[in-house]
């Protein structure tokens, strides 16, 4: 995965939102997630499947393998 890729997240306490960022562009994730674990397995399936880090990202074999930074 390239350097400008790095996957952080957002997460909101209050209203248990995500915010997942991806080099320049945000994405808010579409649910409403109980805790940050769970928010952070649907941003890496989020990557993986819509942002296409499956084709990119050659060095995880499977969504669960990509780096997402909580924050």
């Amino acid at each position: 995965m390239h350097s400008e890729e790095h996957l952080q997240l957002h997460f909101d306490l209050l209203s248990r939102r995500a915010l997942l960022s991806c080099g320049d562009k945000d994405y808010v994730l579409p649910d409403i997630y109980p805790t940050k674990e769970m928010a952070r397995a649907a941003a890496q399936k989020f990557a993986w499947e819509t942002l296409g880090l499956r084709e990119r990202a050659r060095e995880c074999r499977q969504a669960s393998d990509l780096p997402v930074w909580l924050r």
